[in-house]
């Protein structure tokens, strides 16, 4: 068998562009679907965005947030402050969990 490829004896035409991404659209529209829906929700997408950045900063300038346990292995003794095993019934200094 040959490893050369046919040529086309009929060039296509250049077609639709989708006006997002540049790759050619075989769509009524001209704008392929998920183009359509990533250019609807943009605001949207931007305002979220905007938002959660916002949280986040009010989050780290809050000083009263409470310090997360290093991981759901450890759990804090209210008494001592202390971080133990989660399945340790008694702290060392003497705090028993319920």
């Amino acid at each position: 068998m040959s490893e050369k490829k046919p040529t086309p004896w009929r060039v296509q035409e250049s077609g639709k562009v989708c006006p997002i991404c540049g790759k050619r659209t075989y769509s009524n529209g001209g704008i392929h679907p998920q183009c359509a829906v990533l250019q609807a929700d943009s605001a949207r997408t931007e305002k979220l965005r905007a938002e959660r950045k916002r949280k986040a900063s009010e989050a780290s300038s809050n000083p009263k947030a409470k310090p997360h346990s290093t991981s759901w292995t450890q759990k804090k003794c209210p008494k001592c402050g202390k971080e133990s095993h989660v399945r340790r019934k008694n702290c060392d200094c003497g705090h028993a969990f319920e």
